[in-house]
C-alpha cells in the first residue's frame, strides 16, 4: 500500500483518533479501540500489509491516554475557590485586551490568599482579571501583578476559554503592578512583538484600518481590526490572508533563500546557513502569536529545510503528518481549534485538488506568459483551498463566498507585495527619516488591500447562504472529500507513470 510511506501521516492520524475518543463514554471507545486493533490484525495477516499497520491503533492508544491525562490536568486547583475573596500574585500570560467595559488580563496565578481561611493556598491556574484601572493597558506580558478579586465563573465565550484551561474571573478595582518574571520565555517574545508594534505606530501615516491589517498580516497581531474590516475579508473569502500560515513563512523562506544564492553553492546548503534559517523559521512562528496555523507552517518548513541540508526529497504528506503528529502531542486541545481544522483542510485541499484543476486549466497547449501561468496557479491553488474548507465553512459560517475566486486573484497579490514591502519598512524603521518614508508604500498598499476588499463583499449576491450543518460533521464530511480526490490524483499519477513506461 503505498500511502504507508508515509509513516507520520498515519501516526498523526492514530494520535488525532485517539483524542477524539477521550470525548465518548469509556466503552464507547474501548469498542472503537477494539475495532482499530482487529482491522490492523485483519491487514497485516490477511492483505499482507506492511508492518507500519499497527501504527493507528497504537497511536490511536497513545492519543487516548494523552488526551486522559490532558483532561485530567485541566482541573486547575482554582476551581474550589469560586465565590471567594482571594488576593491573587501572578502574571500576564498575554497583554492586556481593552473590552467594551473594562480591560481584560489574562493571568497566571503563582500564589492565592483566601481571604475566608485567612492563609496562602498553593493553588495555581489561569484567571481572566477585568478592572477599570487604565494604567493596565500598556503593561507587557510577562509582568507580574497582585490584586484582590471574588473568584466567579466565566460568563462570555466559555467554551473557549475552557478549551484553553481557563475557567474562572474576577474583578479587581485595582492593579498592583510587581517585577517582571523572568521565567516565562515567552514573555520575551510577546515583549518584542509589542515593542515593534509601537515603533510601527508610531512611523506609520495614520493608525486606521490599513495599519491594523499590516500588523496582522506581518506579525499575527490582529486586536486592533475592527469587526466590519473583519467581516469583509470573511465575507470575500480573504480571511486567510490574515492568518499567518504559509504563505508568510514562505516570505521568510524566499526572502532567505534570496541571500543565500549570493553566496558560493557550498555555502547555499551549509548546516550553518540552514541552521540558522530552521531556528529564524521557528522563532518567526513564536514571534506571531504561535498559532496553530503558523506553527502547522513552520513546521513543514523545518522539515523541507532539513531535506534540503540532506539534499533529500521533500514529501509534503508526510510534513503534514510530522507537523500533525507534534501539535496534537504537544497539545491535544488543539484538534478543537478553528486554527488547527482550517489550516490542515485547506493544505489537504491544496494537495489533493490543486493538480487535477492546475492540468483542467492547462488542457489546451499553449505558450504562456509568466504572469498567466501565476494566475493559473493562483486561481487552482485558491479553489483547492477552498474546496478542502468546504464544509467547514458551511458548519462553522453556514455561508459560502461566491466572488472567493476573484477577491483572491486581487487580494493575495496585494497580499504578498505588502508583506515584502512591509519586511523593508520593518528594517528601515529604527532610521528616523527612512523608516518614516518606508512607511508610506506599506500603508498605499494595505489600504488597496482593505478597499478592494471591503468593495467585493458589499456586492450583491456575495455570499450563499446554507442549511445549518451540525459542526461534528464538518470534519468526517471535510477527511471524506479530500480522501476522495486524493484517491483519484493517486490514481492518475500512477496511470501517467504507467503510460509513460509502456
Amino acid at each position: 500500500m503505498p500511502a504507508w510511506r508515509y509513516p507520520f501521516l498515519w501516526g498523526a492520524a492514530g494520535i488525532v483518533i485517539g483524542v477524539a475518543l477521550a470525548e465518548l463514554p469509556w466503552y464507547l471507545a474501548l469498542g472503537v479501540m477494539v475495532g482499530l486493533t482487529g482491522g490492523a490484525v485483519y491487514a497485516w495477516f490477511k492483505l499482507g500489509w506492511g508492518r507500519l499497520v499497527w501504527s493507528v491503533p497504537l497511536f490511536a492508544g497513545l492519543g487516548w491516554g494523552r488526551a486522559w491525562i490532558e483532561n485530567k490536568a485541566s482541573s486547575p486547583n482554582l476551581r474550589p475557590l469560586m465565590g471567594q475573596l482571594v488576593g491573587v500574585a501572578g502574571y500576564l500570560i498575554e497583554e492586556p485586551a481593552r473590552t467594551s467595559r473594562a480591560y481584560r488580563l489574562l493571568i497566571e496565578a503563582d500564589s492565592v490568599y483566601s481571604y475566608r481561611l485567612h492563609r496562602a493556598l498553593p493553588a495555581t491556574g489561569c484567571i481572566l482579571l477585568y478592572t477599570r484601572d487604565s494604567s493596565v493597558i500598556h503593561l507587557p506580558a510577562g509582568y507580574g501583578i497582585r490584586a484582590v478579586c471574588r473568584l466567579d465563573s466565566i460568563r462570555f465565550g466559555q467554551a473557549y476559554w475552557a478549551r484553553q484551561k481557563v475557567f474562572l474571573s474576577g474583578y479587581a478595582e485595582q492593579i498592583e503592578k510587581t517585577e517582571i518574571n523572568t521565567g516565562y520565555w515567552q514573555g520575551y517574545i510577546q515583549r518584542l512583538r509589542q515593542l515593534l508594534i509601537n515603533k510601527m505606530d508610531s512611523t506609520a501615516p495614520a493608525t486606521h484600518a490599513p495599519l491594523a491589517v499590516t500588523k496582522a498580516l506581518l506579525l499575527g497581531y490582529k486586536r486592533g481590526i475592527d469587526s466590519e474590516v473583519r467581516e469583509a475579508f470573511q465575507l470575500s473569502g480573504t480571511a486567510h490572508i490574515l492568518a499567518v500560515s504559509g504563505m508568510h513563512v514562505g516570505l521568510v523562506l524566499s526572502l532567505w533563500l534570496f541571500l543565500l544564492r549570493k553566496l558560493p553553492p557550498a555555502w547555499s546548503y551549509h548546516w550553518l546557513s540552514q541552521g540558522f534559517l530552521l531556528v529564524l523559521l521557528v522563532f518567526y512562528g513564536f514571534l506571531t502569536g504561535g498559532s496553530p496555523s503558523a506553527m502547522r507552517a513552520v513546521l513543514m518548513g523545518s522539515v523541507a529545510i532539513l531535506a534540503r541540508m540532506q539534499r533529500q526529497p521533500y514529501l509534503s504528506l508526510n510534513a503534514l503528518g510530522f507537523a500533525a503528529f507534534l501539535q496534537v502531542a504537544a497539545d491535544p486541545t488543539v484538534i478543537y481549534h478553528w486554527g488547527f481544522q482550517f489550516s490542515y483542510a485547506a493544505v489537504g485541499g491544496i494537495m489533493a485538488f490543486y493538480l487535477p484543476i492546475r492540468l483542467y486549466l492547462l488542457r489546451y497547449p499553449q505558450r504562456e506568459n509568466t504572469l498567466l501561468a501565476y494566475f493559473k496557479d493562483l486561481i487552482a491553488i485558491s479553489m483547492a483551498a477552498q474546496m478542502g474548507t468546504f464544509f467547514l465553512n458551511w458548519a462553522y459560517f453556514g455561508r459560502f463566498p461566491l466572488y472567493f475566486l476573484l477577491a483572491n486573484l486581487i487580494a493575495i497579490p496585494l497580499a504578498t507585495a505588502l508583506a515584502f514591502t512591509a519586511v523593508g519598512w520593518l528594517i528601515l524603521m529604527y532610521i528616523p527619516i527612512l523608516g518614516k518614508l518606508a512607511a508610506y508604500p506599506v500603508y498605499a498598499l494595505a489600504w488597496l488591500l482593505v478597499e478592494a476588499v471591503s468593495f467585493l463583499s458589499a456586492l450583491p449576491g456575495g455570499t450563499l447562504t446554507l442549511p445549518p450543518l451540525p459542526s461534528y460533521m464538518a470534519m468526517p464530511f471535510t477527511l471524506f472529500g479530500i480522501g476522495i480526490g486524493g484517491s483519484w490524483l493517486h490514481r492518475h499519477l500512477q496511470a501517467q507513470k504507467t503510460m509513460w513506461i509502456v
